[in-house]
């Protein structure tokens, strides 16, 4: 079942609310009023729908995460999302999934703040909670430091903590290399250090998420 709310401005921007809450949907009609064309689309949304709608707005308060990730999958990944309803740590979760996810409203978010986001996100913009920008922030500046980490090492740096992310002992890396443990062991301590990592585990799970490393070198 569809629900539209035709403003009298033709031009006006065109939202598409996907939830299975109908009052939601009567309270973003009432509460938009003429500022928008709204969808309220209680169902799949039709293919029209997604090649139409200039913003998205997901009802995440009665789905399940992977209910989410579908439907986010769905979208096409140039139009803005923005998450309703929706607890910190699923937003979390998918907002490194999907990079059109542009808006996050808590469920505790007021009717001052929905309003100012979802212009904010028609112009273009972003709407996080300020807890979530800071963590991206964080993090970008992490893959930053991990890239300039990257671009620092060696070559030899580079073949061992490649080893080393298979799981391969000091002396096996050594065997392999026809290095002494001793070498490796000191390797891995510059290495360690340039990359920021406390431990060889930690190295190793920054090899696999985080960095793009090319095959081993054999110099």
């Amino acid at each position: 079942m569809d629900a539209e709310l035709t403003p009298r401005d033709s031009t006006a921007s065109i939202i598409t609310l996907l939830t299975n809450n109908e009052l939601l949907g009567l309270f973003f009609r009432h509460f938009l009023g003429e500022r928008a064309q709204l969808n309220v689309v209680l169902a799949d949304p039709p293919r029209s729908v997604l090649r139409n709608t200039r913003l998205f707005l997901i009802d995440a308060g009665q789905k399940h995460l992977d209910e989410l990730t579908g439907l986010l999958g769905r979208l096409a990944p140039d139009t803005p999302a923005a998450l309703v309803n929706i607890n910190p740590e699923q937003a979390e979760k998918l907002i490194d999934q999907y990079p059109n996810i542009r808006g996050v409203f808590y469920s505790h978010s007021t009717r001052e703040q929905l309003l100012s986001g979802i212009e904010a996100l028609l112009e273009g913009g972003d709407w996080l909670p300020r807890p979530l920008m800071e963590r991206l922030l964080s993090q970008w500046r992490r893959m930053r430091q991990l890239a300039e980490s990257k671009a620092s090492l060696t070559l030899r740096e580079r073949e061992i903590l490649s080893l080393a992310g298979k799981g391969l002992s000091n002396a096996e890396i050594a065997e392999q290399l026809c290095l002494s443990p001793h070498t490796i062991k000191s390797h891995i301590h510059n290495l360690l250090r340039k990359i920021g990592a406390s431990n060889r585990a930690e190295a190793a799970f920054m090899l696999r998420d985080r960095l793009d490393w090319p095959d081993p070198c054999h110099a």
